[in-house]
């Protein structure tokens, strides 16, 4: 029954833990689908943000895809406000005017329990399409706000973009300090792999043309379009082409015309980029004084920039056609155009009053912070002499007992330095005295050695050669015998002669005889070839103790009574006894045992 128990026990543990599981996988494997639609939608947002300044069909079209996945997506209330934010971005750069965009907007910010984030983008998309309509003033001080809601969130690319924006608009209504000051924040913290950058390094030349800053030579500009053009990136080509080409009307009209004539030749759709460009022809045939020509092309682009609501942009022009007919003594014309620009500047001044309130503050502050900063080094200063009267005095005494010490240490060192190198000097010696030693000591004892087996070589060679001796002067006195001895006595004689050399020429007893011998010299040999190899004859041990003591092929062949060419034969089936390599010598081998 117990383990009945604990069985079914054990079992319920298993399935919980196969629940929690299940769960912990349903629950990443949504977190991975949301990470991934999120990137997804990040990368065709900035897509879109990239080709908005060219493409106005294709810009819309990815708007279309970017509400459809934001929709369909877990993390959907974020997502539909980036959306929104995009679509006042990319209606801004096409100068298109949506006066029910800021109500969409305005709705959603208005529901409870919104993020930091999503506050930063709706108020951000708002302050665009404000400016989109105009209203700079309102414009400037929500696009503030959301600045600071980006820093907040730690977001750099759309705190990038936002300071972006406040300086588009400081820039728009003449405000070109406090526009730099937002262009060269923007900068520290954009990317420069992120297609904002370049358009913010544009604006920041721009607005530094119009302060006289920057050389009337866009070079800057200029480095920029090649990087562009390298790179096929259309957006940028336009955008500086336009620049430049409006930068250089200036003092070099004709090299102006070929940039606006290169912006012909690119494929875009963006009628608030295309007016500019229409503008930019009509003022260079307004410096060539074609004013038929430049009313032409001012007209296009009034068109143009009336259908898109460019007040900014509207006020120039209005100025500019004015001028033509003035010249052309069209009073009447002359004067409706003025009005219509003086109208349009009182409204842009008006929106100026906050934004130059908030230049005055930043500008107050910071003069303020640096008089604080003074005053307060100013009474470090004052507080600080006599300590650092004290400190000198000090620092001084310390200095020269320092260097009292550093030459009494420097006189040791010295000492110390010298007694080393005695040291090893004399180890030196000594080693070298010894290594001398022990290499005469090793010379003496190879000389020895080298000695010894010669001296056994010849007593080895000189026993053989007594040996022999013996045997001819055995036969030497059987023929004196011989001479002096009748008949019968001879043919004893011969007879004893015969069985004397047969038993010389007898292998045996002289191999044993020579065997006795050898073995006294070389009292270890026999029993080491043993020890190598068991399978050795008679035979191959008397040919390897004729090869040990150093004879060559021809007189063992002699010794032995037999062919060089069986001596031959017989020493390589030793060598293959002894199991050695072709390249190694039997000789060599032998002679070192």
């Amino acid at each position: 029954m117990f383990r009945r128990k604990l069985f079914l026990q054990k079992k319920l543990q298993m399935q919980n833990t196969r629940g929690v599981l299940v769960l912990f996988i349903l629950l990443f494997a949504t977190e991975w689908q949301t990470y991934s639609q999120n990137a997804d939608f990040d990368s065709l947002a900035n897509e879109l943000n990239r080709i908005a300044i060219v493409r106005q069909t294709e810009a819309l079209a990815l708007l279309d895809t970017l509400y459809q996945m934001a929709y369909s997506s877990s993390d959907s209330s974020l997502l539909v406000s980036r959306c929104i934010y995009e679509e006042t971005m990319l209606k801004w750069q096409q100068g298109i005017v949506d006066s029910m965009l800021t109500g969409r907007i305005q709705e959603r910010l208005n529901r409870k329990n919104l993020s930091a984030y999503e506050q930063a983008l709706l108020e951000s998309a708002k302050g665009t399409n404000m400016l989109t309509t105009g209203n700079y003033s309102e414009a400037f001080s929500i696009q503030f706000a959301a600045m600071e809601k980006y820093k907040q969130t730690g977001d750099r690319r759309f705190t990038a973009r936002a300071l972006n924006s406040l300086g588009n608009i400081c820039f728009s209504i003449g405000l070109y300090s406090l526009a730099e000051y937002y262009f060269l924040e923007a900068i520290e913290y954009v990317d420069t792999k992120w297609h904002e950058y370049y358009f913010i390094k544009a604006n920041l030349y721009n607005i530094r043309y119009k302060m006289q800053t920057e050389p009337a030579e866009p070079d800057s500009l200029i480095y920029l379009l090649n990087i562009a053009e390298k790179e096929n990136r259309n957006e940028l080509t336009l955008l500086l082409c336009l620049n430049i080409g409006s930068k250089l009307l200036e003092h070099n009209p004709e090299k102006a015309l070929n940039y606006f004539n290169r912006l012909q030749t690119l494929d875009f759709d963006n009628p608030k980029t295309k007016a500019n460009m229409y503008a930019n022809f009509g003022f260079y045939y307004l410096k060539n004084n074609d004013y038929t020509q430049a009313l032409h092309f001012f007209k296009i682009a009034q068109n143009i920039m009336e259908n898109n609501r460019d007040f900014n942009n509207l006020a120039a022009l209005y100025y500019y056609i004015s001028f033509i007919h003035e010249q052309r003594i069209q009073f009447d014309s002359a004067l409706f155009y003025s009005r219509k620009q003086q109208k349009i500047s009182s409204q842009l001044r008006a929106n100026t009053i906050a934004i130059e309130t908030h230049q005055k503050y930043i500008t107050s502050f910071l003069e303020s912070s640096k008089n604080e900063l003074i005053i307060a080094e100013q009474t470090i200063q004052l507080k600080n002499r006599r300590f650092i009267l004290i400190v000198i005095i000090l620092s001084f005494t310390i200095l020269v007992a320092l260097l009292f010490l550093f030459l009494v240490q420097q006189q040791k060192l010295r000492k110390i330095s010298e007694n080393r190198e005695l040291t090893v000097k004399l180890d030196h010696e000594k080693k070298m005295q010894e290594y001398e030693k022990r290499q005469r000591k090793l010379e003496k004892e190879k000389q020895k050695e080298a000695l010894d087996s010669k001296i056994r070589e010849i007593t080895s060679y000189s026993l053989l050669v007594s040996d022999k001796n013996n045997l001819l002067k055995q036969i030497r006195e059987l023929i004196t015998r011989l001479t002096d001895s009748n008949r019968e006595n001879t043919k004893k004689a011969v007879a004893k002669i015969d069985t004397i050399i047969q038993n010389s020429l007898s292998a045996d007893d002289e191999w044993e005889n020579f065997k006795m011998h050898f073995t006294k010299i070389h009292s270890q040999f026999f029993k080491k070839l043993k020890r190598l190899c068991n399978d050795l004859t008679e035979d191959n041990l008397k040919m390897c103790a004729y090869i040990k003591m150093g004879m060559t092929t021809k007189q063992i062949a002699q010794l032995l009574n037999i062919a060089d060419n069986s001596v031959v034969i017989s020493r390589h089936r030793i060598k293959k006894k002894l199991k050695l390599k072709e390249d190694e010598s039997l000789s060599s081998f032998i002679g070192g045992l």
